[in-house]
């Protein structure tokens, strides 16, 4: 659910503003309203300068940090520019590595030479031309028809040099290349010397990362910094600019003690409970299980403040959507007992999402209990004495798909009924008849169905009295999807959401079948992995051993990653398309975030 808010409006003359601002703050409870307002050069420059030092915390955390102990003596500004430095340093070395290793490669088939030599030689006279010849097109006989010094033989190449020879090639197939500028020595210790100087500029940066909680202070007191520029500058000036007006929000649960704070300061402020066309920042407040599917509800979008939260709504259907889509009991408890035990030793911070993590094992274990699929085998298939009573409890594959359908139609018609309540809170109870019809509607047509398929019962599909319920519901979505309009208008609106119901409907439910098939295919797949395990083995004893736990293990991991991440994604596409859409959820509110000052704690 979303927590009530209250509006305040501080009026507060120009010259206690700033001191105003710094009580407010140090509360850290109001939300203030600074929507609608431009982005000035300072909080520019405050802004790059927090995203600067934002990078260099996270490359600097990817460091080993020295045993030592130092008495700090940089500037967080001069820390960042020397990490920018040394990182543009060490980026132009190794690309100087790269050029060079591939020169080296160039001039290695030449071995080391005295290349001071050979040019005094070329002085004196003796000329020396470097040749390359496929093995296939040289001839050793050329070694005692011409002055030829063969130097190396690799890869089907012969690398060699002719002395005083100022005649054409000898074959038209060998390559006349370039004296070589330096050695294999010369290359080899000027990539060594790039080496070191990487060397000294990683030393450099390890020792910079006893400057973290540095940056992370000046980080911090840079935040507080634009937080309280933002803040001042939503405020209007009026008066003549003696009278500065400030427009907040407050958490109903706060708004007493926001209240006794201000009247102890002298502070004139209106203050009213938030209306449902307010733009009030949300603060959602649910119980311990709702709360757990907060952070999945928060990647779409929050709620308007007159809407309902939808969290409590979609979360159980969340967790059960994501057993029937990983639908292995073996794979269940493994979620289970690994989340079980990392809490022991896991950050309060984290644990709310391993508990998460302990519900959605217990909803697999659930779906893989009720298909009798463990680890990829299926219980029905094995031949266990012990199960023989319970294997025709356990649901095939056609039982699994009605199954999806069902539980998306349910889902669907839930929503809906989220919808009217919706309306009615929001307008009023005219609003949300069109949509309690279309439930009546769908349910009637179910309910009868069931029913008629006793053959002594006389409640059969469109029967007498089901057609009385059609025409009421059918008077309800066409005269009433837009109360107040021309009732011909709204006969003409009916007609199109009865277009549009006919043909969404069987969509959104047929969406559902997504369930059904990624439940299908983690089981098959790990079947498959079994198959691999116990039919690949060799038949040596110890050997059969080691190969099946390996394909095991392996095959099952990479089961149980996919598979989960597709048990992830595919509910939240249902729980945002589909389930969104059919409770009418409009969404765009944004969340409660009080003005108060950032603290190393509260990181």
């Amino acid at each position: 659910m979303i927590t009530p808010m209250y509006k305040y409006n501080f009026l507060v003359y120009h010259r206690d503003f700033d001191s105003f601002l710094l009580k407010l703050q140090e509360l850290g409870v109001v939300d203030i309203s600074v929507e609608n307002r431009n982005v000035d050069e300072d909080e520019k420059d405050i802004l790059a300068k927090i995203g600067k030092i934002s990078t260099t915390i996270k490359f600097l955390e990817t460091r080993s940090a020295p045993n030592e102990t130092i008495t700090l003596s940089l500037s967080a500004d001069e820390i960042v520019s020397r990490v920018e430095l040394l990182q543009r340093e060490r980026e132009q070395f190794e690309n100087a590595i790269k050029k060079a290793q591939k020169e080296l490669a160039e001039v290695e088939p030449w071995g080391n030479f005295d290349l001071k030599l050979l040019n005094n030689l070329v002085e004196k006279g003796i000329s020396i031309r470097f040749f390359i010849a496929p093995e296939k097109v040289f001839n050793e006989d050329w070694v005692n028809e011409f002055p030829i010094e063969i130097v190396n033989h690799i890869n089907g190449l012969y690398y060699f040099v002719m002395v005083n020879y100022a005649g054409e090639p000898i074959s038209p197939d060998i390559q006349e290349v370039r004296m070589p500028q330096f050695s294999v020595k010369q290359k080899d210790e000027e990539i060594h010397r790039y080496h070191i100087r990487i060397g000294e500029i990683n030393t450099e940066l390890d020792f910079l990362t006893l400057y973290i909680d540095l940056l992370k202070k000046e980080q911090l007191e840079l935040t507080n910094q634009l937080d309280f520029k933002m803040v001042k500058s939503s405020a209007i000036p009026e008066a003549d600019n003696t009278i500065m007006v400030l427009e907040g929000w407050v958490p109903e649960d706060l708004n007493e003690k926001v209240k006794q704070a201000l009247d102890a300061e002298s502070v004139i402020y209106i203050s009213s409970k938030a209306g449902k066309n307010d733009n009030a920042p949300i603060l959602l407040r649910n119980n311990k299980f709702a709360k757990l599917f907060e952070p999945i509800s928060k990647l779409f979008a929050f709620p308007t403040y007159a809407e309902l939260d939808l969290t409590p709504f979609f979360a159980p259907f969340f967790m059960l959507f994501f057993g029937f889509c990983l639908g292995d009991a073996g794979y269940g408890l493994i979620f289970l007992i690994g989340a079980s035990i990392y809490k022991f030793k896991a950050k309060p911070d984290f644990k709310p999402i391993l508990t998460l993590i302990q519900f959605l094992g217990v909803a697999t274990v659930l779906f893989g209990a009720l298909t009798g699929t463990v680890f990829g085998a299926s219980l029905v298939e094995l031949n266990i004495p012990a199960l023989d009573s319970f294997k025709s409890y356990f649901f095939d594959q056609d039982k699994m798909f009605k199954l999806a359908l069902i539980l998306g139609l349910v889902q669907i018609l839930f929503g809906m009924c989220i919808k009217a309540a919706n309306l009615w809170i929001q307008f009023s109870w005219k609003h949300a008849i069109s949509t309690i019809s279309w439930v009546v509607l769908i349910l009637s047509m179910a309910v009868f169905y069931l029913i008629g398929q006793n053959p002594e019962s006389s409640l059969k599909l469109f029967s007498p009295i089901h057609l009385v319920i059609i025409g009421i519901a059918g008077i309800g979505i066409m005269f009433f999807n837009s109360p107040g309009k021309n009732p011909l208008f709204n006969f003409g609106l009916g007609l199109w959401d009865t277009y549009n119901m006919a043909t969404g409907l069987l969509g959104d439910t047929l969406s559902y079948i997504r369930l059904f098939a990624l439940g299908l295919s983690s089981g098959i797949l790990g079947g498959v992995f079994n198959s691999l395990a116990f039919g690949m083995a060799p038949d040596t004893p110890v050997l059969r051993h080691i190969v099946i736990i390996l394909i095991l293990l392996i095959g099952h991991s990479i089961n149980i990653f996919m598979s989960a991440l597709g048990s992830l994604v595919h509910p939240m596409r249902l729980t945002f398309v589909e389930f969104y859409k059919n409770a009418g959820f409009t969404g765009g509110g944004r969340g409660y975030n009080p003005f108060r000052k950032n603290t190393a704690e509260a990181q």
